[in-house]
């Protein structure tokens, strides 16, 4: 079989995107296409995504190779996503070619950038790839509530690129708190656009066609050191070092959870949450000649607050003190019904401590309402209303002898698209909220004691591939032959707030 045929160009596909497992519609107005129908919640869709779409108003781009199958056809993923085992005899795989685009489902979609015959099945190492580097002509439509009951994790174990500073790594925050600059202390945590989703990349091919060699076990899979695990229904606890990770969802709420290990020097643990009222995801991508149209629309609406909760304890002061920042493995993910695509959010944070003396101690916590919604409309970026629901600043408490703080970043993106786990294409959205917290030292006591706080909030969005500039870095190791472009993405702050209390200029100092 060959690559599949151009399409009618003058037809793009409305594909209705159904993100719960009720039927969907697609194809022109009237008419069911392939897979249309209750949206496949076996283990295997879950884990590896859905079948690829045929229709006659869908042109995929000519170096594009379908596999037929869907799921069923994948025998295994490794561990960091980028190395697939097909069934060597499901129609399409013949073709696979190094340089081509491979799309045997929606998690299962790059540019080829080594192929093998393992025991007649065909063994594939993927590159990132654009979404117009995939879909030529297309229309993809949304209006649709998310059902997050039906959401499962899907943990990447070797996921490229997902700490970028290591746990133990020497953090100079220590140094900002023996002076007793917290805010020195907070800006030089890992916060917002400098270092949480502010670098796009763009796959670059030569074009040249390879043949399917047989060479014994792909080099990709045995660096990674195992298979992606299949997707659960249950929460999933990242291991990331010295810390943990830990994506979360209930009724009405999704959140992240992150912690330094239980040890004999520093205690950390951050809880982030989002609090929703019928999540919406709001969608209108045209794809005409391998080209997103001017005014395209992305949002997510029903996000009402956005709450944060931290404490931080340190028994040896700032020799305890750690940073990091890392992209969660651990992935939420839903099949869509009779379309080519998955829904998908993951996660990004950064945290760095601050503490000066021994036995330190800080906490706080606080809410604040978000209203409107986020993401593009139209082609510009929308962002929330912020409105105080509870004061982070009425709860900073804890003991230190000298100046102390903690400052960290969360990133929560929704996306739907296809693609490797690393690297997913497609319209995306994301909230990226950043604070810091101060706690004064408690000699100064009998003066005052200054507690301060800091909140940053921004909106990014747009249609492609959106990869962290480490994550980038630790693709091209494992992936040498693949160029890159970076690009830049913008994002937009909605907002910026700072205060510091006693308002006296001992504090202010």
């Amino acid at each position: 079989m060959s690559a599949p045929r151009p399409g009618r160009r003058g037809a793009p596909l409305a594909i209705a995107l159904l993100l719960t497992t009720t039927a969907a519609c697609g194809g022109a107005p009237g008419r069911a296409h392939e897979g249309s129908g209750p949206a496949d919640m076996s283990e295997a869709a879950l884990t590896y995504g859905t079948r690829p779409v045929r229709d006659p108003s869908i042109t995929y781009q000519p170096d594009v190779v379908i596999v037929e199958g869907g799921p069923r056809a994948i025998r295994s993923a490794s561990s960091d996503g980028l190395t697939w085992t097909i069934d060597g005899k499901a129609r399409g795989a013949q073709d696979v070619r190094l340089g081509k685009v491979l799309y045997a489902t929606s998690r299962a979609v790059g540019r080829v950038q080594e192929v093998r015959r393992v025991h007649g099945d065909v063994v594939a190492t993927l590159g990132p790839v654009e979404f117009t580097e995939v879909f030529r002509d297309a229309h993809l439509t949304l209006d649709q509530d998310i059902d997050d009951g039906a959401l499962h994790y899907l943990e990447i174990p070797d996921l490229p690129g997902a700490v970028t500073v290591s746990a133990g790594a020497p953090t100079d925050a220590a140094t900002e708190a023996e002076k007793g600059a917290a805010k020195d202390a907070a800006r030089d945590a890992p916060t917002t656009a400098r270092t949480i989703g502010q670098t796009s990349v763009r796959a670059a091919h030569s074009g040249r066609v390879g043949t399917v060699v047989e060479r014994g076990p792909v080099r990709v899979a045995a660096a990674a050191g195992g298979t992606m695990p299949p997707a659960k229904s249950s929460s999933v606890t990242a291991d990331l070092g010295e810390w943990n990770a830990q994506p979360y969802r209930s009724p009405g709420a999704f959140g992240l959870k992150f912690n330094h290990k239980a040890a004999a020097g520093l205690k950390v643990f951050v809880d982030f949450s989002l609090k929703t009222e019928k999540l919406h995801i709001r969608s209108d991508v045209p794809i005409s000649g391998g080209r997103v149209a001017d005014g395209a629309t992305f949002a997510v609406e029903g996000i009402k607050s956005v709450a944060i909760s931290i404490a931080a304890g340190a028994a040896n002061g700032v020799i305890d003190n750690s940073k990091i920042r890392a992209e969660v493995p651990v992935q939420m993910t839903l099949p869509i019904a009779g379309t080519p695509f998955a829904f998908n959010i993951s996660w990004k944070f950064s945290v760095a401590t601050a503490l000066g003396g021994n036995n330190t101690t800080v906490t706080a916590d606080g809410e604040w309402g978000l209203d409107g919604a986020i993401g593009m409309v139209n082609g510009s970026i929308v962002t929330p209303k912020l409105s105080v629901i509870k004061s982070i600043m009425d709860s900073v408490t804890g003991i230190s002898v000298g100046v102390s703080g903690i400052a960290t970043a969360v990133e929560f993106k929704v996306q739907v698209g296809v693609g490797v786990p690393a690297a997913f294409a497609g319209p995306y959205t994301k909230l990226v909220m950043d604070f810091g917290v101060t706690n004064g030292s408690a000699l100064g006591a009998p003066l005052t004691r200054c507690v301060g706080a800091t909140l940053d909030g921004k909106v990014g969005g747009g249609v492609g591939v959106s990869v962290s500039a480490v994550a980038m870095a630790a693709l091209k190791k494992l992936l040498p032959t693949m160029k890159f472009q970076l690009l830049q993405e913008s994002l937009t702050p909605f907002v910026h707030r700072q205060q510091t209390l006693p308002n006296v200029p001992l504090c202010k100092s």
